[in-house]
């Protein structure tokens, strides 16, 4: 039935197309259009357009017939006879140049050749019409043949097209379900999920080559992380909403993905509103285009910041320790005193009734021939019985219910000797640290002291009596300056009482005789430039007019730091009076040697004096004893002196003599003597010029530094094995913070492969095993990052600031939010202040106690916390810890969770402790550790109360 209406449509067209050709030569018949034709002239058309038209309709009938070979036979002298009728009435339009009736005779016969042209075609065009009629009629009749079928087909058609639309309307209704129940469960997953998720097409230019990407679909997250609306960006270009991706490459990664269909990843940092965001991108390719799921990984990435910032600190700290504890440990090695730590021993009235030695350095072996590892856990009582027999038992006791130190001296015998010790208890936790030295040496030295000094008073009162009797006045002149001290009897030879006025070398000059002046200025000019004068008296007036003579013997000395004249004024205006006050004057200055004599025995000095330019020179009595000879035991030179100088050292003892005497001036040096028993002893030596006798002298002295030295070798030697000991701590802290945890990482990285590819292939048993495979795992990870943090917590002070915990406070709530949410968790404080500390400290320190609260609730009950704050003054704080402050800000944290015994309150602070199993609550045992710690970098305090099933209370002190 198609193919007989395509025959109809076909005999239609070809009809159309020989009407329109009846129609050409039915115009040319027409009298109207001859004369129009001649009428021709340049300007016109109309036959053209005529010629034109019948070739037009001539081709599209050789066209529509070209299946109709009969239709085709009938065609072919159709276009000769188009042409002779063209040509005949282009004759027509000629107008020859003849008589008006030859012209009528020729129009008449050219009409009758184009009538019968036309005859010709009309014989043609209705062969072809009949042709056609036929045609239709014989279609017609097939048609109505077949007809009759047309319903029986439709309702066949229709009846099987109702079945596959069934059958298809439940397919595509089951689809449809499938198709929304995925459509809702991809919503719910982009809506829940914290992941950018975006999807592209890409865009083409006219080389079908890839030139940007259109965003087709992009979810929420694009507001949250980027403040961009998803329905804003959609349908818009990469280039324009996410220009960044052009960028690095990272354009080229998204088109190879497309074309390669390989899944990208890109790891990249953002600018958002001046923030910077890290976001870990997955490219995935589909069908049409492009799916990009990027994660925020800004906490990561700054974590693993903090990370490297806190390895560093960590490596800083043990450094640190290990200072510390080389440092203490050259302190009990280095010092002379028994230090000692005593633990309380209780009976069932809580009466202190012994001591434990709990700590007791080498220094106790010299004493007692023990050695300390045989006797810590001791008791005191077996090891220091005498304790108990005197009134030291009541000392220790009381130092640890009073907690105020004591101090006592006490006798002790050591090999058959009686030895003085003093020792220093003072309290440490429920016992006490004593510090014992021995002051045997001191309390002989003491009583030589009061011995001396009660000498010095006999002598000083002889000395002023002398003065008295002899008229004799001495005086200090500070060379300087000019000040000035005189003895009493000074005051009263110029005629005042003592102490009425202040004395100094330009004040002094009142008393001077005016001719005299002179003298005394001379006097004054060559003691400030030589230490000595040539000038040995002059004339005063007194108060009351009197002329007085005086003499005067002096010496420059180092006073004090400060060059001074020291010396003596005589009345001489008689002169057995002078004879007198000479003598005496004679016996002070030996009283003053022998002084000199014990105090260079006690402080290991020699002095000398060297006249410059000559070999001799003088030696005190205890620098011979240096010498390891007796005094006077062989006349002292520079040559002489010269071979005790060891030959090591010779070099440098004779040029610091050379440069001495060319710049009269003498710098501290050092070098070794041998002395005569074969002792190798270090001297300083330091020493002035001055003029004795009209001459030049180097007047010195020279102390044994022996101990000096040994102690600073030593303390070299401590040095190379300190810098040996950082550099092992230095690697221990590298395979601490990085090689540690490099193989954990790789092991957890394995741990997740297997559990994404093999899980389902193990057994029921495997799968436990593998379960506390990845739980061992995650505790070794969280104990390794508690431990760097732990050990990353210094005790610097340089980075403190004004930290308000408010702030603290709300920033560790938000840290905390989903487990807050989740619990139920209902947290109230207070108006909490601001005081100076480490911010990223103060943080963790509010984490974790809010996070343990958290962690040991009472099932089925929710968590409530109270943080309370107030300022107290440190006389006010029972606990006993270096208070360091005035006033501190007492903060106390406190919660209804599941609590612990107090017997415990003590041992939750210190590294893996911990009071439940791991299967019970997970943690590493080291939180409240981090937590003391912080609070000691902080100077402060911190300690816990708890009642089980009853909450606990943490409290911390913080100076204010």
């Amino acid at each position: 039935m198609q193919d007989l209406a395509e025959k109809v449509a076909h005999t239609l067209q070809v009809n159309n197309a020989i009407s329109e050709l009846s129609a050409h030569s039915t115009q040319a018949e027409s009298e109207e259009f001859r004369n129009q034709l001649q009428k021709i002239d340049g300007t016109n058309t109309i036959f053209e357009d005529y010629v034109k038209e019948g070739e037009t309709i001539l081709h599209t009938l050789k066209d529509l017939t070209k299946e109709n070979p009969s239709q085709q036979t009938r065609l072919a002298p159709m276009e000769t006879l188009l042409d002779s009728l063209h040509a005949e009435l282009r004759s027509l339009a000629n107008h020859p140049g003849n008589t008006r009736i030859d012209i009528g005779e020729s129009q008449l016969s050219k009409k009758t050749n184009i009538n019968f042209t036309l005859y010709r075609i009309r014989n043609i065009r209705n062969q072809m019409l009949a042709e056609e009629r036929l045609s239709i009629k014989n279609t017609r009749e097939e048609y109505d043949s077949n007809k009759y079928l047309a319903p029986f087909t439709s309702l066949l058609l229709a009846f099987f097209a109702l079945v596959i639309f069934v059958l298809a309307f439940l397919k595509i209704y089951r689809n449809k379900v499938r198709i929304r129940q995925s459509e809702n469960f991809l919503r719910s997953v982009l809506a829940t999920t914290d992941n950018i998720v975006n999807y592209y097409e890409p865009i083409y230019d006219e080389q079908k080559a890839i030139i940007d990407f259109i965003i087709i679909f992009a979810n929420e997250c694009n507001r949250d992380y980027l403040g961009l609306d998803p329905e804003h960006i959609m349908d818009k270009p990469i280039s324009e909403v996410f220009p960044f991706l052009m960028l690095n490459g990272e354009f080229e990664k998204l088109v190879s993905c497309f074309q390669q269909k390989e899944k990208v990843t890109l790891d990249r940092q953002i600018s958002v509103q001046g923030e910077k965001l890290w976001f870990k991108s997955l490219i995935t390719p589909l069908a049409q285009g492009i799916m990009v799921t990027a994660r925020n990984s800004t906490a990561e990435e700054k974590a693993k910041e903090e990370q490297l910032l806190l390895n560093q600190r960590l490596e800083d700290q043990n450094l640190k320790l290990l200072d510390n504890r080389a440092f203490l440990n050259n302190i009990f090695k280095s010092i002379s005193h028994v230090v000692m730590n005593f633990e309380s021993i209780r009976n069932e009235k809580d009466e202190i009734t012994d001591f434990k030695i709990l700590f007791i350095n080498d220094k106790i072996t010299p004493i007692t021939g023990d050695l300390p590892e045989d006797i810590i856990n001791k008791k005191v009582s077996e090891i220091f019985p005498t304790i108990y027999e005197s009134e030291i038992f009541g000392y220790l006791t009381g130092v640890v219910q009073t907690g105020n130190p004591t101090s006592y001296e006490v006798p002790y015998e050591v090999e058959g000797a009686s030895k003085w010790f003093s020792a220093r208890a003072i309290k440490l936790g429920d016992g006490i640290t004593l510090t014992t030295r021995e002051i045997t040496e001191e309390k002989e030295k003491t009583d030589q002291l009061l011995q001396l000094n009660v000498q010095l008073e006999t002598q000083n009162s002889i000395f002023i009596d002398a003065e008295n009797v002899a008229n004799i006045g001495s005086y200090i002149w500070y060379l300087d300056n000019g000040e000035a001290s005189i003895s009493d009897n000074f005051y009263r030879i110029l005629g005042y009482e003592p102490n009425t006025f202040k004395v100094s070398y330009d004040s002094y000059k009142q008393f001077v005789h005016p001719e005299d002046l002179e003298t005394y200025n001379r006097l004054g000019t060559e003691t400030i430039e030589h230490g000595t004068s040539q000038v040995n008296g002059y004339r005063i007036i007194t108060k009351q007019g009197d002329v007085k003579h005086i003499e005067l013997n002096g010496r420059a000395l180092i006073r004090h730091g400060r060059k001074a004249s020291v010396g003596v004024v005589v009345d001489v205006t008689e002169e057995k009076q002078n004879s007198d006050r000479v003598v005496s004057l004679n016996q002070e200055l030996s009283i003053q040697n022998s002084i000199l004599t014990d105090a260079e025995r006690i402080a290991k000095i020699g002095s000398f004096l060297w006249y410059v330019g000559t070999d001799e020179i003088e030696l005190s009595d205890n620098f011979y004893r240096m010498l390891g000879h007796e005094p006077k035991a062989f006349k002292p030179s520079l040559k002489e002196y010269g071979e005790f100088v060891h030959p090591e050292d010779l070099k440098t003892y004779h040029q610091s003599i050379e440069k001495s005497t060319n710049e009269l001036n003498v710098t501290e040096h050092r070098y070794r003597i041998i002395t005569k028993t074969g002792e190798i002893k270090h001297l300083k030596v330091n020493g002035q010029f001055i003029q004795k006798n009209n001459k030049q002298v180097m007047s010195g002295v020279a102390q044994d530094i022996s101990l000096s030295i040994e102690a600073e070798e030593q303390l070299r030697a401590s040095n190379m094995e300190l810098q040996h000991s950082n550099a092992e701590l230095e690697s221990f802290n590298r395979v601490a913070s990085h090689d540690l945890q490099e193989p954990l990482r790789k092991t957890q990285m394995f741990i997740s492969r297997i559990e994404s590819t093999e899980a389902e292939h193990l057994s029921e048993k495997g799968r436990v095993y593998f379960k506390k495979v990845v739980n061992a795992a995650s505790r070794m990870q969280a104990l390794v990052l508690n431990l760097l943090t732990y050990s990353r917590i210094d005790s610097k002070h340089e980075d403190f600031e004004l930290i308000d915990l408010n702030q603290v406070l709300q920033k560790v709530k938000e840290d905390l939010s989903t487990n807050i949410e989740n619990t139920g968790a209902n947290i109230k404080s207070e108006n909490l202040p601001t005081l100076k500390g480490v911010s990223y400290q103060l943080e963790q320190l509010f984490n974790n106690l809010i996070s343990n609260a958290l962690k040991y609730k009472v099932a089925d009950v929710t968590p409530s916390l109270t943080i309370q704050a107030e300022k107290v003054h440190a006389k006010q704080i029972p606990e006993d810890f270096f208070k360091m402050a005035n006033t501190y800000y007492k903060i106390t944290i406190i919660d209804n969770g599941i609590g612990f015994s107090t017997e415990h309150s003590e041992k939750i602070f210190e590294v893996f402790q911990r009071l439940h199993q791991k299967s019970e609550y997970t943690g590493t045992g080291i939180g409240l550790a981090i937590c003391k710690k912080i609070v000691e970098n902080h100077r402060g305090f911190i300690y816990a109360t708890s009642e089980l099933g009853k909450g606990s209370a943490f409290i911390f002190y913080l100076p204010a």
